[in-house]
């Protein structure tokens, strides 16, 4: 495991992420639209319609507004999320064009519509969830919040396909991240150049 702490690597990795242009920035757009669009497909074995849990990108995260665009124009139904006191997650639809307005709880921002429990969404056929780094086994290191960590304990392990997104330099080899019995770990790791399982 490496001897750099959470926060050391959250650090370097927020710095690198200021560094992309706004042309590496497009092109990041484009190529995670068309690598999550293919990962669902795989992960409903090619239902037409499907719901997805997403979210919306900060400014310094690969770009998801291209996604979560193609996956409702595809007619899969988006969610994204919505923090709750308690570092707890509600989703609300997005749609383009939603309005949006900052979260009272974290520095990010939200759809404005209704909100929904996890357990209320019926089935859903995928989790796509940010994240700073991503090693081969799937251990993620997020924004430190631990709002992902809860919702997926709370979720289940296995209950529903999971991606981490991040930059393909922050797909990390196994081992490379610290990592605590309280993170929980993603199946999938999706880069703006395609997506692959991460090892057992």
């Amino acid at each position: 495991m490496s001897e750099c702490t959470k926060a050391e690597w959250r650090a370097r990795l927020r710095a690198a992420r200021l560094l992309i242009d706004d042309a590496g920035r497009h092109l990041a757009a484009a190529g995670l639209a068309s690598a999550g669009l293919a990962w669902l497909r795989e992960m409903s074995g090619g239902m037409p319609a499907t719901t997805i849990c997403a979210y919306v990108s900060g400014r310094a995260e690969p770009p998801t507004a291209p996604l979560l665009g193609a996956l409702a124009g595809a007619g899969h139904t988006v969610l994204v999320p919505v923090c709750e006191p308690g570092h707890q997650l509600s989703w609300t639809p997005w749609t383009p064009g939603v309005a949006m307005a900052r979260s009272a709880l974290a520095p990010v921002q939200e759809p404005v519509g209704p909100r929904y429990r996890f357990a209320e969404l019926g089935a859903v056929h995928g989790l796509i969830l940010p994240a700073l780094a991503i090693d081969a086994a799937g251990v993620r290191l997020g924004q430190g919040g631990g709002y992902y960590d809860r919702f997926l304990a709370a979720v289940g392990e296995g209950a529903v396909p999971t991606a981490g997104v991040v930059y393909e330099a922050e797909a990390v080899p196994a081992g490379e991240l610290p990592h605590d019995v309280l993170d929980r770990r993603v199946q999938y790791i999706l880069t703006p150049g395609g997506y692959r399982p991460a090892a057992e």
